[in-house]
Order: structure tokens, then C-alpha cells, then sequence
């Protein structure tokens, strides 16, 4: 309840009334000394003093009590308009004594943008009117006291208020605030960069925060291997998300192998938009190319994207050879002959791989037995496109008695060399059987036989011999390093006929002519099998 008082109050004392007043060193300090909680000594309109040098700056609470209420006066959000002078009393324009006239109070002070009020009218000087009062100022800061109404002359008007707009931080702000509160995106202890700002400006810091650009950098380009005439397309584009910011800076850069610093390309700031990175290279670089793309707004947020376009590696070409028997016959192939049969034609194609790298020639090779690589010939022009290999025969007294020839390919283009595959034929003596007319007894009889195998082929588990209804004598015959260990007659309940095999040592001739010992193992029925075939299975060692 308010405390009626009677008569005015004489302060003897050089300070406020109100000791909320101050003057505090700080806004700090001031929230501080008029506490909210847990005792609160604030109110709505309530004023403090704020010392900045010898000059004090008035804040109030303008329109709540917490600490983000206390402002400036005249930063309320509304322009303050200059407050409106104090109208002059009306002078005495008939009196006769105006020295007895009371004196003009002092104008309101502009504290609250009310202007001064006019000094009241002589009151007794006659035909006096009152004085009328000043209108209040909107802002307006201390009104001068008003002249002294000897002649009833009015209180002088109230001096113009601040611009709440215009109002410029003469310094940086240190946040202070209690139990995890914050002011915006500032924390207890934080600076706000106030100096030179307006309370906008500082609003706007507090409740901003720098976000990161969306930042594209993409190409379409691919640069084949040796591809010295460089065109780069590279397309970019970003998009500010910092609330109410806009682009800053752009910076397209530029390297090479990921070493050394970035060269500038271009500062464009359009979005989306493009750049062609041309130059000439040096051959054979197969070194990436290293894009750099940075946007920076204009509240600090930024973000970089990079970009490699690595030039195509170097494709070999592809060597197809063809290494064909010049004779061959069942079981033969081409690749797995009888011994001796070392006669090839060889043949092919290369393929260029990588446009940009001529063929210039070829090398056929040849290895025998695994061992190292020896050259068919000399080295024959091809290219500088894909090529064919011109058929080519092969065969050397000295490769015989091989039992495997790898060829190659050696392939040499204005890059490197590259060797081919090996393409191998391997060589096996050879098993005969089958009914006979009469019994082999040299190298030519056994060669006459039809029906072959290679020595690799069935071991341990037999293989059949079919008898027919026309011959009684029936052979096989292997090269002496290998044995029949078992023969059974399927076809006579599976009799044992190993013993009837009577084997005989001598030499046979090989493909090329060259004798190897073989075991001939004969068996002779006195008059053919009737009606049907039988099978006799044999099993080797």
C-alpha cells in the first residue's frame, strides 16, 4: 500500500532517493545490486543509472523485469522522436507585480521521453493565465529547468531524445547470465562483438547462426590415358542456409597429385554455374587432378567440396595367340600332343587398348620345358592401331624330345612392353590297344594300332578293351615305365585274365621317331569271341 505524505521531502544527502538508481560501474553490476530473486526489487518503468566515464547513461525496465528487459533508454524498438519543447507559460501580460509570481518548476526530466512541462504562470500577477503544460516528448532525455517565472515566462522545452535506432555499442558485451541461460546463440561468459553495432545489429548476431553452405562440385569430363589437351568441365553450385545471410566469397583452386599449393581459377559467384580447366599436359601423366570449391557467406558460415578427375591408367594392349598343330591326330589336340609332334603354326591378333599409345612392333617367344623365353625370329613393325600376327610355322630339332613348349607374344608400343601369355603345349607318350590280325612284334605293328590314350590318362581305375567277333589276339602296349597290374573279362562272370597277357619288351618309335622302350602285353584266344564282344578291363600301374 502506498505511503500518503503530507508535505515534500528535504534530502540533505548528495544522492538519489532511491538507492536502486546507483550509479552502477556496469549493466552488470546494476542487474546485480536490484535483484529479481529470490527477493525482487524491480518494476516496469523502474530507472538506473549506468556510469560510462563521467557520463550516465540511463537504462530502464522497459517492459518486463528480467535482465534482457533492462534497456536504454530510448531503445525500446521506437525511433525516439525529439521531445517536444515545453510551451512556454503564458507571460503576464498585465501584471502588475509579476516578482511575486511563484517560479517555474524545473521541466520533467526527458528520462522517460516525457518532455519538460512548462513552468506554471505567476500566479499572482493579474490577468495572468496559467501556464500551460508542456506535451510529452516521445524519448526525450533531461529537460533544462525552466527559467524562473519573475514574469511568469514558461520552463524551457525538453531536449530532443535518442534514436533508439541509431544507437551505437561503444564496446563489446560480456554475457553474464546465471543457470544455463543464454542470449541467442551466446553463453554465460561469451563476448558479443557489440562494438560499432547497433541493438539490431546485436539482436541479429545473437539469434543468427552461422550455417554451413550446401555445396555442390561435380564433372562429367574423363581424360584418357596420354590425353595431353586437357578440357575439365566442372559444374557447381551452393546454397546459402544461414538464416537472412547471402553469399560472401567463392573460390574455385585448382592442383595437381594432391602436392603443392592451390592456384586460384575463378571468384564467380553465380549459382549454378561453370568452369572449363584446359591446358596442355605432358605425356604419360597419370597424376589426378585436384578441384577445391569454397563459399563463404557473409556470417561466416562456410564449407568446402573437393573434387578429383584422375586421368584413365594405362590399358595394355590385349595379345590373343593361337598356337595350332601342324598334324594331329586322336587323342591330339592342339594343345596336348604325342611326343614328337612338335610342329606349330602360330597365329593371333593384338588389340590397342589405350588410344592415345601406338603399337610399333612384336616379338613371337617360345620356352621349352618351363625354361626361360627364347625369340622366333626378330622383332616384325605392327600397329600403330590393333593388329594382326602373321601365321607363323614353328619347329626346331632341338625341341623333340620336349615335354611341354610355351609360346608368348611380346608386344611393344610407344609406352612399355608388354609380354603375352604363355600358350602351352604339353607332349605324352602314347598308349595303343585293340584286337589285332596277327601279334605286333616291332615299333611299326604297334604304331598300326588304332585305338590310343595318353600315358596321363586312366590310372587305377581300368579301362575297357572291346574284343569284337573277328580277331583272337588282342594288345596293349605302354611305354616300359608303366605295367598292367589287372585284367578282368566283364563279360565271363568277371574272370581273372591278367596271367593271359603275355608281356614282350622292345622299342617303339615316338611321333618324331625317337624309340622308347615299351612293355607289350598280347593275349591269344584260340578263335574269336561268339556271338557277342567281350570287355576285357584293364588296370595299369
Amino acid at each position: 500500500m502506498a505511503i500518503n505524505l503530507s508535505d515534500n521531502i528535504n534530502y540533505r544527502a548528495p544522492k538519489h532517493a532511491d538507492a536502486r538508481y546507483g550509479p552502477w560501474d556496469s549493466v552488470a553490476e546494476a542487474l546485480s545490486g536490484v535483484t529479481y530473486s529470490p527477493l525482487n526489487q524491480r518494476a516496469i518503468g523502474l530507472t538506473v543509472g549506468v556510469l560510462s566515464g563521467s557520463v550516465i547513461s540511463e537504462y530502464w525496465f522497459y517492459t518486463g523485469i528480467t535482465d534482457l528487459d533492462l534497456v536504454i533508454k530510448g531503445s525500446g524498438g521506437v525511433a525516439g522522436t525529439s521531445g517536444s519543447s515545453g510551451t512556454s507559460g503564458s507571460s503576464g501580460s498585465s501584471g502588475t507585480s509579476g516578482s511575486s509570481g511563484t517560479s517555474g518548476s524545473s521541466g520533467t526530466s526527458g528520462s522517460s521521453g516525457t518532455s519538460g512541462s512548462s513552468g506554471s504562470s505567476g500566479t499572482s500577477g493579474s490577468s495572468e493565465s496559467s501556464g500551460t503544460s508542456g506535451t510529452s516528448g516521445i524519448s526525450g532525455v533531461d529537460g533544462d529547468d525552466g527559467t524562473s517565472g519573475s514574469s511568469g515566462t514558461s520552463g524551457s522545452s525538453g531536449t530532443s531524445g535518442i534514436d533508439g535506432n541509431e544507437y551505437v555499442f561503444p564496446e563489446d558485451l560480456v554475457v553474464s547470465l546465471a543457470d544455463g541461460k543464454t542470449f541467442g546463440k551466446y553463453e554465460d561468459g561469451d563476448t558479443i562483438p557489440a562494438s560499432g553495432k547497433t541493438t539490431s545489429d546485436v539482436i541479429k548476431l545473437a539469434i543468427v547462426e552461422a550455417l554451413e553452405p550446401t555445396v555442390s562440385l561435380t564433372s562429367s569430363t574423363t581424360i584418357a590415358f596420354n590425353q595431353t589437351a586437357i578440357s575439365n568441365v566442372l559444374s557447381y553450385s551452393y546454397t546459402i542456409n544461414s538464416l537472412g545471410a547471402s553469399v560472401d566469397s567463392v573460390l574455385l583452386e585448382w592442383r595437381r597429385n594432391n602436392a603443392g599449393g592451390w592456384t586460384p581459377l575463378t571468384t564467380d559467384t553465380a549459382t549454378p554455374s561453370g568452369y572449363t580447366h584446359s591446358l596442355t599436359d605432358t605425356a604419360f601423366n597419370a597424376e589426378p587432378f585436384n578441384y577445391r570449391y569454397t563459399v563463404t557467406d557473409d556470417v561466416g558460415g562456410t564449407k568446402t567440396n573437393t573434387l578429383d578427375i584422375t586421368p584413365t591408367a594405362y590399358a595394355a594392349p590385349t595379345i590373343s595367340l593361337t598356337v595350332a598343330g601342324a598334324s594331329i591326330t586322336s587323342p591330339e589336340t592342339n594343345a596336348k600332343r604325342e611326343k614328337g609332334n612338335i610342329s606349330s603354326t602360330l597365329s593371333g591378333t593384338i588389340t590397342r587398348n589405350s588410344v592415345n599409345v601406338d603399337l610399333t612392333s612384336y616379338q613371337l617367344q617360345y620356352q621349352k620345358n618351363g625354361g626361360g623365353w627364347n625369340n622366333i625370329g626378330g622383332p616384325i613393325s605392327t600397329g600403330p592401331g590393333s593388329s594382326s600376327i602373321t601365321s607363323t610355322g614353328h619347329t626346331e630339332a632341338s625341341l623333340f624330345d620336349s615335354t611341354s613348349i610355351g609360346y608368348r607374344a611380346v608386344v611393344v608400343d610407344t609406352y612399355t612392353t608388354t609380354n603375352g601369355s604363355a600358350n602351352t603345349v604339353n607332349f605324352l607318350n602314347i598308349i595303343f590297344y585293340d584286337p589285332v590280325a596277327s601279334q605286333p612284334l616291332n615299333s611299326a605293328a604297334v604304331r598300326a594300332i588304332s585305338t590310343r590314350i595318353f600315358t596321363d590318362g586312366i590310372n587305377g581305375v581300368g579301362w575297357d578293351l572291346n574284343t569284337g567277333t573277328v580277331d583272337n589276339i588282342f594288345t596293349v602296349a605302354m611305354p616300359a615305365t608303366l605295367s598292367i597290374t589287372n585284367v578282368i573279362d566283364l563279360d565271363a562272370l568277371s574272370a581273372d585274365i591278367t596271367a593271359n597277357y603275355i608281356n614282350s619288351t622292345f622299342n617303339v618309335n615316338d611321333y618324331y621317331g625317337t624309340a622308347v622302350s615299351y612293355n607289350v602285353y598280347t593275349m591269344t584266344n584260340s578263335v574269336p569271341y561268339s556271338p557277342t564282344s567281350h570287355r576285357h578291363q584293364i588296370t595299369r600301374a
